[in-house]
């Protein structure tokens, strides 16, 4: 199937992909509010956001400050082991942040959405 028309069907993602191709990456570990804090700090990430029944979103590296801000900052749960509340959460929703790495320039961080 051509990736462009893969929507997420299931959490968490055991793969990632843009418009054309698979990404060479696998998850590393997750990360908490502060963990991806830290890491913001030290450089840009490319953010991919799984939301079940949509298109795997890409957020660009150009953006990806604001959408920290805008968005996910308040939504990362800090750790999903030890389970959550959705309305502990802004909008009701939530998201598990993990790092990917492989054959990639820029660190990729996924965020699995749940609502």
């Amino acid at each position: 199937m051509i990736p462009s028309k893969l929507i997420v069907t299931r959490l968490p993602l055991d793969r990632l992909w843009d418009e054309d191709v698979d990404i060479p990456a696998q998850r590393e570990r997750y990360l908490s509010r502060p963990l991806l804090h830290e890491m913001l700090r030290q450089c840009s990430v490319e953010f991919y956001v799984a939301d079940i029944g949509s298109p795997l979103r890409r957020v660009d590296v150009a953006h990806c400050y604001e959408f920290w801000k805008s968005e996910a900052a308040k939504n990362i749960v800090d750790d999903p082991e030890a389970g959550f509340r959705l309305e502990d959460y802004p909008g009701q929703f939530a998201y598990i942040a993990s790092e990917w790495s492989g054959e990639i320039h820029t660190p990729i961080v996924l965020l699995e959405k749940h609502h």
